[in-house]
């Protein structure tokens, strides 16, 4: 202070105003300078938005010259290419040529209304002058229309770039700006090229190599782009409702613009090899492309214009408004001078020195305060002050005291971790509990915390470098790269113990939000994950028990019997498999057969756990039997041949412990009893012991014996609709995952009884063919009402029992078998020859090779390559047939009405007397019937009174 006594001095000889006017000159040139450059910015950004405008208002006439020179270049090389009626295409060329001088006249003028002053306009756009773009024109140069489109491209880059509509600020600006600088350009081009590509691909009628990849890839950049554009525009759109309207009409233009190009490149060049369509033809469509896409570029411009127009009158609004309001502060800033007093200093040399004495680390310094005015004030305040600071210290210290209580005494193990990767002296006492050992101060962190047994070495370093990286940097570059540590591991203890240790990482950071250290929480959770564990394996079970009791037992024990068939089928197969043949093609099919049919009845009884299972081991399957490379691993097969056994039998050890469900159920074991309704046994033991022996006439007593017989040749046998009750009952909620309504079951069983041997055989037949019938047949409600179906499908099944053989035929009323959808995956999989005869009925038996699929996708429910095929096995090992007849005569169309014919022995079935049976029986899935009387109870009842019972 006594340095500036002088200074001090002087000033104070100065006049009041004198000190007023060098205070001003000190605080109000800095002001000005600020005000200065802040209007100067505001100003920049309102020449920028007037620039982008400038530029904006530039882009459709740009792009209707490229549009131009794309379609007289795509002309120009037909015209060149083409051998049979280039006259045609040289009838456009002058019109071509017209329309590309219109377009450059446009885009010049254009320049010169927007204000792009010298050289540009005089020159030309880019590397290439107007006068060379206009003699290109003229002379139809192929060279020189290309040199020009492509230098065009690189002006409109700079152009674009200069004017700041690359880096556009604001979200919904910089979105439609995208759009037009970006995928708009992107689009005209694509369009350019498919015209070039196209109309000289049709001239010449060949299509391969590069051109070919060429025009695929175009075709896939129009939906890409078209799809990105029509994002952002709506994005726009709900950013500003205003611009909603016009942004969604734009869209959908763009939307539509490129279909018939791409249909005509699809069905005319990429896909056929006839190349039905003229030259000229498909430059109309891309001419009209074109068109269509300047008039999209035209609205979305006019978009931006308005969103730039309304940016630019805010930006204006905020220079004026800020021209104003520093008029205003600097006029309270003079008067503020004005108003104040510069005669302070000394007064504030007493804070001074207690400040200083503060610092030092005296908290006992204070003011004396001899003024009652304003610096007196500022004294007791800075008094209080260091009277709070005082007490605040020592509240600090009796925290820190706390909080080392805490630490010793809180059960969760807490420490933190210093730059070094070292662990702070100051932890909780717990984590000594939790660890096992009173080493902790000064260990490295990570082999503490990880050890080298629960965490690979990868894993390790990467929690190491993030550590490292995180210490002494700022707290975002943590909260950045926190998902790489380690957040629960197993930690093996020295004692030989295993312990789940859950990890919270927490940076501690000093004032500028620096990460000084890192603060980790260990909690011990084995016990919580134990039961975890076993809370998720009771839920489990209960969730398979639920599964199980949705099965009768006797569907459930048949199911399982013929799961195990399978599985131990599969395991024969494998075993058997020579290891030195590396293709199995037949074993394959085979196994994914199997395995694919318990899946499909376990999903129909609903044992879903079981289900995920089987598919695990059915997609392996697939993959051998898609993949020739794929060398068949057996033992891995059978390890997961395993699996699905395994969950099998615990869904048995379920059924039979907790459930006490043991047995076969009613039916039993097929080869050693036979099953037949108590009920009918009492019937007739009541019947025959009410007849008189010796009274009955020998006719009468011939037709009892005759029902007697009849009654035994029906034991061991079961009516279909039981044998089909579990598919039936599936079929609603397979319905409803189709999105289709549940179908109408129509069963004309004529009295026939199946064998029970023949029960799991017809299951997996028919399972299959009624899902088949479901998927693919019947359509969904909305197409059936269209069509005068009713909104329901209906579903026949047929059997008759005649010369010696049991038929049965299934039907539907859906649209019929896809012939021309079979065909073409026929020929993709090279089953049928191009261009070879070849009639419906051979098309239709495509459906039986292995691995044919009509399905789109791979589903739950088709798409694999199996069905027809495994129900054709299925039959042929019974020494049956199965066959599709066509049931009308529209040969060649691309859907016919059909029924699928399966042929069996006729010892698997008993046909009861017809007289006594009903003809049809409609049923619903689950739903059940009581069969007419018949045998000998039926004999009775016809005896109409001629007996009596005693």
């Amino acid at each position: 202070m006594r340095l500036l006594e002088p200074v001090v001095h002087v000033v104070g000889r100065l006049s009041f105003r004198s000190k007023l006017r060098i205070t001003a000159l000190i605080f109000g040139l800095p002001l000005l300078v600020a005000a200065g450059v802040l209007v100067f910015a505001l100003n920049a950004r309102v020449t920028a938005l007037e620039t982008e405008r400038s530029a904006l208002a530039m882009q459709v006439p740009v792009h209707q010259l490229f549009a131009r020179l794309y379609q007289l270049l795509a002309t120009r090389q037909a015209v060149q290419d083409g051998q049979d009626g280039s006259s045609g295409l040289q009838g456009l060329v002058a019109a071509r040529q017209f329309g590309a001088h219109e377009a450059l006249r446009n885009l010049q003028r254009t320049f010169a209304a927007q204000g792009f002053a010298e050289p540009l306009p005089a020159t030309g756009f880019g590397p290439v002058s107007w006068a060379t773009m206009a003699r290109s024109i003229d002379a139809f140069d192929v060279d020189g229309l290309s040199a020009a489109i492509a230098g065009m491209r690189s002006g409109l880059e700079q152009l674009n770039d200069g004017a700041g509509l690359l880096i556009d600020g604001d979200a919904s600006s910089s979105r439609l700006l995208g759009v037009l600088t970006g995928y708009y350009g992107s689009l005209v081009h694509a369009t350019g090229v498919t015209a070039e590509i196209g109309a000289m691909t049709l001239s010449r009628k060949s299509l391969r190599g590069s051109r070919r990849s060429e025009l695929t890839m175009q075709r896939g950049n129009f939906n890409v782009l078209v799809q990105w554009s029509m994002e952002a525009l709506q994005k726009v759109g709900q950013e500003h409702p205003a611009q909603a309207a016009i942004l969604e009409k734009a869209g959908g233009r763009l939307n539509t613009a490129y279909l018939a190009i791409q249909e005509a490149l699809t069905t005319k060049m990429l896909d056929t090899t006839d190349f039905g369509m003229e030259p000229a033809a498909f430059l109309a469509l891309t001419e009209a492309a074109f068109d269509e896409t300047l008039g999209i570029g035209s609205e979305i411009v006019a978009a931006t214009d308005r969103l730039l127009a309304d940016r630019l009158a805010a930006r204006q609004l905020q220079r004026n408004g800020l021209i104003l309001a520093m008029l205003a502060i600097f006029a309270l800033v003079v008067a503020g001078f004005v108003a104040a007093y510069i005669s302070i200093m000394r007064a504030v040399n007493g804070l001074s020195d207690a400040v200083n004495t503060m610092a030092a680390g005296d908290l006992g310094a204070r003011v004396e305060v001899t003024t009652r005015d304003e610096l007196g004030n500022v004294g007791e305040q800075f008094n209080a002050m260091a009277k709070s600071l005082a007490e605040r210290s020592a509240q600090l210290r009796e925290k820190t005291n706390d909080i080392h209580t805490m630490l010793q005494n809180m059960p969760q193990g807490v420490l933190t971790v210093v730059d070094g990767g070292l662990i702070h002296p100051e932890y909780s006492v717990y984590l000594e509990t939790i660890f096992e050992t009173d080493e902790v101060a000064g260990q490295r962190a990570m082999s503490f915390l990880l050890g080298h047994d629960g965490i690979g070495s990868d894993v390790l370093s990467q929690v190491e470098a993030t550590l490292a990286a995180c210490i002494g940097e700022e707290r975002m570059n943590f909260e950045f790269n926190a998902h790489l540590l380690v957040g629960e591991i197993k930690r093996t203890l020295a004692n030989g113990r295993v312990k789940t240790l859950e990890l919270g990482w927490s940076p501690i950071c000093d004032e500028n939000d620096v990460v000084e250290k890192i603060m980790v929480c260990v909690r011990d959770v084995t016990e919580l994950r134990e039961l975890e564990a076993e809370a998720g394996q009771q839920k489990r079970e209960l969730e398979m028990i639920g599964q199980i009791l949705g099965v009768q037992q006797e569907k459930f024990t048949e199911f399982v019997d013929s799961a195990r068939n399978f599985v131990g089928e599969n395991e024969a197969l494998l075993l058997s498999a020579d290891a030195a043949d590396d293709s199995h093609p037949e074993l394959v099919t085979q196994l994914f057969r199997n395995m694919h049919t318990i899946k499909g009845n376990a999903r129909t009884y609903g044992l879903l756990h079981l289900a995920n299972i089987v598919h695990e081991a059915e997609q392996a399957y697939d993959e051998l039997r898609r993949n020739a490379t794929v060398i068949l691993d057996k033992e891995k097969l059978l390890e997961q041949l395993q699996a699905v056994m395994g969950s099998i039998e615990q869904y048995v050890s379920l059924n039979d412990v907790k459930l006490g469900r043991r047995g076969p159920g009613r039916r039993g074991r097929e080869d050693k009893y036979l099953m037949v309704p108590r009920a009918r046994i009492e019937q007739i033991g009541a019947g025959l012991e009410g007849l008189d022996l010796a009274s009955i006439p020998q006719e009468t007593l011939a037709a009892i014996l005759q029902g007697i017989r009849h009654d035994l040749r029906l034991i061991g046998t079961a009516p279909m609709r039981e044998v089909l009750a579990g598919v039936f009952a599936s079929l609603p909620s397979l319905a409803a995952e189709l999105g289709k309504e549940a179908p109408t079951l129509v069963l004309n069983d004529h009295g026939i009884h199946v064998r029970n041997q023949a029960c799991d055989l017809l299951r997996n037949v028919f399972m299959h063919l009624y899902r088949n019938s479901l998927d693919h047949g019947i359509e969904p409600m909305a197409e059936r009402l269209v069509n005068g179906k009713s909104a329901a499908g209906r579903i026949v099944l047929d059997m008759a029992l005649a010369g010696g053989r049991l038929s049965m035929r299934l039907r539907d009323d859906g649209k019929g078998l896809a012939l021309a959808h079979i065909r073409r995956k026929g020929l993709e999989k090279g089953l049928l020859t191009e261009g070879a005869p070849v009639s419906d009925e051979d098309i239709a038996k495509l459906v039986f090779a292995p691995g044919f699929s009509t399905a789109s996708a791979v589903t739950e429910v088709s798409g694999r390559g199996v069905g027809m095929d495994a129900v054709r096995d299925f039959v042929k090992r019974e020494g049956g047939e199965i066959e599709l007849r066509f049931t009308d005569g529209k040969v060649g169309a691309g859907f016919r009405a059909f029924e699928t014919l399966i042929t069996l022995p006729g010892t698997c079935a008993v046909q009861v007397s017809a007289a006594r049976i009903p003809v049809q029986a409609r049923l619903s899935p689950g739903s059940e019937s009581t069969p007419a009387p018949c045998g000998i109870m039926g004999t009775l009842l016809n005896l109409e009174g001629k007996l009596s019972a005693t």
